[in-house]
């Protein structure tokens, strides 16, 4: 889901949302005074106007309303289904409730908070008047239950206070919750208290019940019915209580100042949220008419809205889960500023927790923030999403080296991957938003290419530790301490410009050891190494190989060798989410040409072929990975005396370590349950990039004084091995002996 900042502008500004405007002097609530410059409109203070840029409506959604009445035929309830339960009344305040839900947005009046939804109505005495008939309310809250509403507001209530309720069954320990309503309320039977209470529990399986406190202020503990899951534990799953305040805001739209006009949250803060209800909505007058007023009545179908935008966002979340959603992202930031009393902290797990108090409860309502991600986003790899191992989003995405080129990225292209707030709603994310292939950076090769000696090849900076003679073969043993493994199998120093064209390449900061022995005409070498990796600093590469070479004018060599990487698999470093074992094994076939065609004319050429193998278990997403197979090559030539005496003129052709094949396994999170469990998909990545990196590489050396001059220039093709990339870039370096 997404929000658009352009629409939730238009919107803030359209007639129709104005429309629910009011005055708070007109509407009988300012506190002193002519109206203030600063007071708060309902919709934009709970941020309605972002909600509804996402496009959402609450369509598809049943809100469930308990009031004293409805004129059905008022012009902002047209098209709607509307449902109801007994006869229905016509009364100014129902129908300011039911449009302020779900008041039809068509240009007319004003819209409600879920435009699209459908309403459920029931009266609290289906023959007018304000004696409440508690039997037609329970049957209303059941045929709302079972006709899947989302929420059920009630905007009405005695003037009990819950300190008092609590008092009378503290006085009274053996009674229950609804004998003591039937004592402290009145004559409606205890029988029919339970059955009211059961039915509102039973509506919480599929709804959120709200609800509306007490107008008097003085009232400073709640009052009894918004209080009521305080005493009746079953009731606390899905419920939130509704306090009425004066606000003001500045222009960035943070509240400045903060009256309270209804009762306290008091017993009910831990699941009460406040919000503006000086609102103008429709009225019985006439299927036209529409008036002002303040009170909790109109903060609760608010908070009722929202529960259907909720539900039409996310179907998949429980009404538990919209609750805690509602409360987690209420606005209490102005709390410290205003001086506001913190009476407690909700954890709602996963590191979320939120403040209330006793007065505001969680805050004011914020709309768009209940529909945003809560808490950290993180990917989960499990079954279920209490039981999942978490990895944050940013720990999540796999950083490619560019041996794996844009392969992995490319197979997850045009896949939504599930990830989860701390709240454990799905969001969708592209799939290949996961994957950060490296640039492929110039300056490496640039810089080998105009480095002397290179820096890669071994004998420039080998240690003699031994030699010996025999018949017919001599020896050496080398010690040395590398940038790079890369070039340990090069047969002459001058050979290759470009460094990257080795599986060695993956080793830095590396001590090797030599042994090099002649028999005849064939020099055999055996070598071994440890280095740094390049894929994290826990990373190290060890290897070692066996090399034969023969000739001196024209030298042709064959070597195989083995390298053990620890947390990486072809310089590819696993995360949380994404685990492929602890580390790899690469085997590796060598082959090398130095041709020396005349004293002027050399061609030199070496070409790897390996195979990947991930060692350990995979983790997190990962199911499996087959073998992956590798290669790299490059060719060139070297020309002498080209426009001067002892320069050197080389030009090459270089494929740099890229992945030939391989399937990674994959089983991708596309969303859960209303059970929590993760709905997931297999994918099978084919980690072939589409691009085949070339470098084209020209260098040209000459003498200059006592030193020597070197320049460099290279140009890539499908750089970094992604087809369509490329770049270009020059180097020149002046090495001077003393």
């Amino acid at each position: 889901m997404s929000f658009d900042p352009v629409r939730a502008q238009q919107m803030l500004t359209s007639a129709e949302f104005r429309g629910a405007d009011a005055n708070c002097v007109y509407a009988g609530c300012a506190p002193s005074g002519g109206p203030a410059t600063g007071q708060s409109q309902a919709f934009a203070l709970h941020n309605l106007n972002t909600a509804l840029s996402s496009g959402l409506t609450g369509a598809g959604q049943i809100v469930a309303i308990v009031d004293s009445g409805f004129r059905t035929t008022h012009q902002e309830f047209a098209g709607k289904t509307i449902h109801q339960s007994g006869a229905l009344p016509s009364t100014d305040h129902g129908t300011h409730v039911a449009s302020l839900v779900a008041g039809i947005q068509d240009g007319r009046g004003m819209h409600g908070v879920a435009p699209g939804a459908d309403l459920h109505l029931t009266a609290i005495n289906p023959t007018g008047g304000a004696t409440l008939d508690l039997a037609n309310v329970t049957a209303g809250t059941l045929h709302a239950a079972s006709l899947g509403a989302v929420a059920q507001n009630n905007s009405w209530g005695f003037s009990v206070s819950a300190a008092d309720f609590q008092t009378h069954l503290q006085a009274n320990p053996g009674r229950t919750v609804a004998q003591g309503l039937q004592a402290v309320i009145g004559n409606y039977g205890s029988a029919n208290w339970q059955a009211y209470l059961d039915a509102l529990d039973g509506f919480q399986t599929g709804g959120v019940v709200v609800w509306a406190l007490s107008n008097d202020n003085a009232m400073t503990s709640g009052d009894v019915m918004a209080a009521l899951p305080y005493f009746d534990q079953r009731l606390q799953g899905a419920w939130v209580a509704a306090a009425n305040g004066y606000f003001e805001v500045d222009g960035s739209g943070s509240i400045t100042k903060a009256i309270r006009l209804s009762a306290a949250c008091g017993l009910a803060a831990s699941f009460c949220v406040a919000g503006d209800g000086t609102t103008t909505a429709a009225n019985a007058t006439s299927n036209t008419a529409y008036s002002g007023g303040t009170g909790t009545s109109y903060v609760a179908p608010q908070i009722a809205g929202t529960v259907a935008l909720l539900a039409e966002a996310f179907p998949d979340l429980t009404p538990e889960e919209w609750t805690k959603r509602l409360l987690a992202s209420a606005d209490n930031s102005w709390f410290g500023r205003l001086g506001v009393t913190v009476s407690g902290t909700v954890d709602y797990g996963n590191g979320v927790t939120h403040a209330y108090s006793g007065e505001w409860g969680h805050g004011v309502l914020d709309i768009a923030a209940a529909l945003s991600p809560i808490g950290s986003v993180s990917v989960l790899s499990g079954d279920h999403v209490v039981t999942s191992e978490r990895v944050g989003l940013s720990d999540s995405i796999v950083a490619t080296p560019n041996s794996f080129g844009d392969g992995l990225q490319m197979a997850l292209s045009g896949s939504d991957i599930a990830v989860f707030d701390a709240l454990n709603r799905a969001y969708a994310v592209e799939g290949s938003a996961l994957v950060a292939a490296q640039s492929a950076s110039m300056l490496p090769g640039l810089m080998a290419s105009v480095e002397r000696p290179r820096w890669g090849a071994l004998p420039s900076h080998r240690s003699v530790l031994a030699t010996g003679s025999g018949e017919g073969k001599t020896g050496t043993g080398n010690l040395a301490v590398l940038n790079s493994a890369n070039g340990l199998f090069e047969t002459s120093a001058d050979a290759a410009p470009h460094g990257g064209v080795s599986v060695f390449s993956l080793a830095r900061g590396t001590i090797a050891a030599t042994s090099a022995q002649r028999v005849g005409p064939v020099e055999i070498t055996a070598i071994g190494f440890a280095g740094q990796g390049a894929a994290a600093a826990t990373n190290t590469v060890t290897g070692t190989g066996l090399n034969l070479a023969t000739g001196e004018q024209s030298r042709v060599s064959v070597g195989v060798s083995y390298l053990g990487e620890q947390g990486s698999l072809l310089g590819l470093a696993e995360n949380g989410a994404f685990g492929w074992g602890d580390g790899s094994s690469l085997t590796t076939l060598h082959l090398g040409l130095d041709q020396q065609v005349t004293s002027t004319l050399g061609l030199f050429g070496r070409f790897e072929y390996g195979n990947a193998t991930p060692i350990g278990s995979n983790r997190g997403l990962v199911t499996s990975i087959s073998d992956i197979q590798f290669s790299a090559f490059e060719i060139g030539a070297r020309l002498g005396s080209v426009w001067a005496s002892q320069d050197m003129l080389s030009l090459s052709i270089a494929q740099p370590l890229r992945i030939e094949a391989g399937t990674m396994e994959l089983q991708l999170p596309t969303g859960r349950t209303s059970k929590g469990s993760i709905e997931q998909r297999q994918v099978a990545a084919d980690l072939e990039p589409a691009g085949r990196e070339l470098d084209l590489g020209l260098g040209y050396q000459v003498p200059v004084g006592s030193g020597r001059l070197q320049l460099g220039l290279q140009y890539r093709l499908d750089a970094g091995h992604v087809r369509g990339a490329s770049t270009m870039g020059v180097a020149m370096g002046f090495g001077q002996t003393f």
